[in-house]
């Protein structure tokens, strides 16, 4: 007959009892806290793969139409995207908006497309500019009408900011437009810029909020010698 356990037999087993339940409470909480990790640091994964692939952040649109407003714009129209073809040199491609703001344009060719970032003194053709845009640049065109002033200080700004922004004449824009920004799928005319110091603002908004941001991300652009 087996011999009766002792009350030190009994001590033992239930400390070995508390300390297996002990153990394996330890371990459910080692998971629990590994399972919580690993879902933040999926949804921080996904959260970043979202805005990367976006390539746009948070803008502020009602301040920007209001700071547009006051320079004598318009507000920020968006046009469907036409895509990101590119076509051979020498094609014409019909735009979507004038000046474009998305759709097939012109093959890399070292010194022509993209466009050289920063001032220019001619009138950059619509296919070699969409190529800017898709790399993340900030296009400024004006009519002849624009005023001197007004032209002054947007060269000194582009001049500052030449790595993603080109600023160019533009003979054909609308009538009534006198000055026009873009990027990629948007655009604003300004009918009546005569302020420089509200243009600029304006411009350094649009800048802040858009530069960066075409669909190949931002590639800064080699400024005009």
């Amino acid at each position: 007959m087996p011999n009766k356990p002792t009350k030190k037999d009994r001590r033992e087993a239930t400390k070995a009892a508390r300390f297996q339940a002990e153990q394996r409470a330890q371990k459910q909480r080692r998971m629990r806290f590994l399972y919580v990790g690993i879902g933040a640091a999926a949804f921080v994964a996904l959260i970043v793969g979202i805005v990367l692939f976006s390539g746009s952040k948070p803008v502020n649109l009602s301040a920007l139409n209001s700071a547009a407003k006051s320079a004598g714009c318009g507000s920020i129209q968006t046009f469907p995207n036409q895509g990101q073809t590119h076509v051979a040199q020498g094609t014409i491609v019909q735009y979507n908006s004038n000046p474009p703001t998305s759709g097939s344009h012109y093959q890399v060719i070292a010194g022509v497309v993209p466009a050289p970032t920063g001032v220019h003194t001619a009138p950059i053709q619509n296919e070699i500019q969409v190529h800017n845009l898709e790399h993340g640049h900030i296009g400024i065109q004006y009519a002849a009408a624009l005023p001197t002033t007004v032209l002054n200080a947007l060269e000194t700004f582009a001049r500052n900011h030449d790595t993603y922004v080109f600023l160019a004449p533009r003979p054909d824009l609308p009538a009534g437009v006198q000055l026009a920004f873009t990027r990629w799928t948007n655009l604003v005319d300004c009918a009546s810029p005569t302020d420089a110091g509200t243009v600029v603002d304006f411009a350094q908004k649009f800048y802040d909020a858009y530069h960066g941001q075409g669909p190949e991300g931002g590639i800064p652009g080699t400024p005009i010698s």
